[in-house]
């Protein structure tokens, strides 16, 4: 396999390197050409991404990311597949930035520079492991408790130190001279905010992904909560389904009364098909991440056919943990084989004595746990993963843009070709007019398809917001018909509306009515809202919750008075605050939370648009010809224009989100207070007969009625379904933008290249009224040239399928 990689590596290295030669040549031969100012553009913009691939390809990079459910035991899998105690450990969820590590011979650590970061940044050379592990521990404390009072931008870390497999290449397969990166990124508990999560996306986008569970979460109870945070890790971060390898880690606490762990692992692997729609059974592999952590570095980052660098002390120090966490797993793989049993017993006693462990017996040490962890079936399967998805992940992120380059380069030397095989000045005038109603129709035909699908959107996003299912279907009808799916933007809306409710409103009303303490509520909030959310949340419903007991329930409503002239008066507007300061805050996450939600799943209706506006909006200039009215000629150009204009938009197309303007949610209370006069008894006076009789005087009182607590989490709810309407409002206003933001770019791309092409048929005109027939055959010899790049582009792009 190494071989396999190595060669397809040179190969694309090579074939590289003759794409540039090949361009480099073309331009010596007709150094004229390229002085038209488009052709220059592109050529200028080739040769940069053509040097940075060749840099990109000189040292590639093969990325590898830890993802996984809440406090999998992602960093210790990290550690363990380095060599070396780095990444930050703890019980609770630790990792709260994008913690980068390289192999280098040079220990470094650089922290980037954040937007008002609450810990320090620089860059420190010639630090231990402990100085770094150490460094980086504190940061991600400073951002756990700084966020809790604000959002801040995750921390960006890389640490360069000698790691294992960029010293041990058969672990990988790998040939020598890849650069291997891990990066271990923070649960989704630890990224509640869209811009954290669009870091995030965007690293798990160029990675191959590790994705950690924790066993002891897929019994029959857990199981189901296990799955829907996988799916939602992996919909969330939007991670490639198919350069993924589960790892099941902490196999070691599985009971005796368990079923057999094969059994679990397959009813798993086929659950966790069905729910991430996999197209086969994915690869999860039975860990025990400590066993590998201790004893890997206990050996360290080092080859193993040389010496270990780990001294006696750290060495003694990691074998003492091993045999004290990871005693039943050796006891568990030892009960069958007494030699070995009693060797390894012989071995703690040394620990324990703090007596010289060897590299020898070390590396023993290190064989035994490297099967037992699933260490060893876990390289075998990454190598296997890594041939198949080497070209993807490597090769074809160097390439890219360079090959992109290329083709717009191609589509334009191709239009000035085809206009040097006009060989008559009247078929040049005939082309250049076609050329001027090409431009004309294609600008006509741009601006009429972009105002009849605006039209669309706008008549499809209006009866989305339809009650009537019936109304709901005829549109979705129309528009598949017209080439959108709607059903992706009615989902992304419905689980929005969903996530919300069940994920906020639900559990403050529910705390409300079971008097839950705001320490759990918090607790349950912060997985779906920032620290600060949470906590403003929890504690304003704290000090609301004895409060309302001194309600009154009336249906639907919770109502109290106070006299007006009594000290009461101050508490009922303390009352009356923090309702209003809990709806504020509600307010303030559901708002938060939807803004998350719409980065998290805006990638589905986005390429359903993408797909729309490549299809009907702007592309197909041949159909926009052929959909003129019936008293005009259809016209195409001798040049293909047509098909390069189509070619040079599709490559400018961006990609972009909606996004929820401020205060877009506006929730709104029965909430009153209001003060009433009513008579009431004050006394009494001697009547007749001895007998009293009651004195009753006018008393101002001040009412507040609140909604009840069921209530509240109905006004809550209404306002999230008041705001769906106007989310598709959102939505539509955003589609609108982007077909428009398309139809610009098109124009810019039919000017572009209708200018190229008048430019080249004045040339042309030009050098038949010259008579030059030796510039004819310099143009024949330019075009075999150029098909050499071609034929160069085509095979590059093979290596990358």
């Amino acid at each position: 396999m190494n071989l396999d990689i190595d060669t397809k590596l040179n190969n694309t290295r090579s074939l590289l390197t003759e794409l540039g030669n090949s361009v480099a040549t073309l331009v010596n031969s007709s150094p004229d050409i390229f002085e038209d100012p488009s052709i220059k553009s592109s050529l200028s913009s080739f040769f940069t991404a053509y040097q940075e691939a060749l840099q990109r390809l000189e040292k590639p990079s093969f990325r590898i990311a830890t993802i996984g459910t809440t406090s999998s035991g992602k960093s210790t899998i990290v550690n363990a597949l380095i060599g070396r105690r780095i990444a930050p450990i703890a019980a609770e969820e630790m990792s709260g930035g994008v913690l980068t590590i390289k192999h280098s011979l040079e220990h470094k650590l650089i922290i980037a520079e954040t937007k008002d970061a609450a810990w320090e940044t620089g860059e420190w050379i010639g630090l231990s492991d402990e100085d770094i592990y150490q460094r980086i521990y504190t940061v991600m404390i400073s951002y756990h408790e700084a966020r809790k009072k604000r959002e801040f931008i995750a921390p960006q870390i890389t640490v360069y130190v000698p790691t294992l497999p960029s010293n041990e290449f058969a672990l990988l397969g790998l040939p020598q001279g890849i650069e291997i990166e891990f990066i271990d990124l923070p649960g989704l508990k630890s990224v509640q905010d869209r811009t954290n999560l669009s870091i995030i996306q965007q690293q798990v986008n160029k990675a191959f992904s590790l994705v950690s569970l924790d066993y002891m979460q897929i019994d029959d109870d857990h199981r189901r909560c296990l799955l829907e945070e996988l799916k939602t890790v992996v919909e969330y971060l939007q991670g490639r389904t198919d350069s993924m390898i589960f790892i099941l880690n902490r196999v070691d606490q599985r009971g005796a009364d368990d079923l057999p762990l094969d059994v679990r692992i397959n009813k798993l692997r086929e659950e966790i098909q069905e729910v991430l729609s996999l197209p086969k059974l994915p690869d999860i592999i039975p860990f025990n991440a400590r066993l590998l952590y201790y004893s890997q570095c206990a050996w360290g980052a080092g080859a193993l056919n040389t010496v270990s660098t780990v001294d006696q002390k750290t060495r003694l120090q990691f074998l003492k943990v091993m045999f004290q966490d990871c005693a039943s797993v050796i006891r568990l793989n030892v009960k069958e084989n007494r030699d070995l049993r009693n060797w390894l017993r012989e071995i703690e006693d040394q620990v324990e004595d703090n007596k010289f462990i060897d590299d020898e017996t070390m590396l023993y040490i290190l064989n035994y746990c490297f099967r037992w962890s699933g260490g060893q079936e876990l390289w075998k399967c990454f190598r296997t993963r890594v041939e198949e998805s080497f070209a993807q992940l490597v090769i074809l992120p160097a390439l890219g843009e360079v090959l992109n380059k290329e083709k717009t380069l191609s589509d334009e030397l191709n239009v000035l070709i085809d206009a040097r095989k006009i060989q008559s000045e009247e078929e040049v005038n005939r082309e250049k007019d076609n050329i001027n109603q090409i431009r004309q129709h294609l600008y006509d035909s741009s601006q009429k398809n972009t105002e009849k699908f605006k039209k669309d959107i706008k008549n499809w996003i209006e009866g989305l917001k339809s009650s009537d299912a019936g109304n709901i279907s005829r549109v979705k009808q129309d528009a598949q018909k017209k080439g959108l799916n709607l059903e992706e933007f009615l989902e992304t809306v419905r689980d929005i509306e969903k996530d919300l409710i069940s994920s906020l409103v639900f559990p403050v009303v529910d705390a409300l009515k079971k008097h839950k303490s705001d320490h759990d509520l918090e607790d349950k909030l912060s997985k779906v809202v920032s620290p600060p959310l949470a906590r403003d949340i929890a504690r304003t419903y704290g000090k609301l919750r004895g409060r309302l007991e001194r309600f009154k329930s009336e249906p639907g409503f919770l109502v109290r008075r106070v006299r007006i002239k009594s000290e009461k008066v101050k508490s009922l507007e303390y009352d009356e605050r923090y309702v209003r300061l809990l709806y504020s805050h509600m307010r303030d996450a559901i708002e938060a939370r939807s803004n998350f939600l719409l980065q998290a799943k805006g990638h589905k209706f986005i390429s359903a648009l993408d797909k729309f506006i490549k299809d009907n909006c702007c592309i197909n200039p041949s159909q926009y010809l052929t959909q003129l009215n019936d008293d005009q000629v259809v016209i195409l150009s001798r040049l293909n224009i047509e098909e390069v204009v189509t070619s040079d938009f599709l490559r400018k197309l961006p990609e972009s989100s909606p996004i929820l303007p401020e205060r877009f949610f506006n929730i709104s209370t029965t909430l009153k207070i209001f003060d009433k006069t009513e008579k009431k008894k004050t006394g009494e006076k001697e009547g007749r007969c001895g007998k009293k009789s009651a004195i009753y005087s006018d008393v101002d009182y001040r009412y507040l009625r609140l909604p009840d607590k069921d209530a509240m989490g109905k006004e809550w709810s209404n306002t999230i379904q008041q705001a769906k309407n106007n989310l598709w409002i959102i939505l539509c206003d955003w589609s609108i933008e982007q077909l428009e933001e398309a139809s610009d770019l098109f124009i810019e791309s039919v000017k572009k290249i209708s200018d190229l092409a008048e430019r080249v048929l004045n040339e042309q005109l030009n050098l038949i009224q010259e008579k030059s027939k030796l510039e004819q055959h310099h143009s024949q010899s330019f075009e075999l040239q150029k098909d050499i790049a071609i034929q160069i582009h085509i095979q590059l792009q093979l290596i990358c399928q």
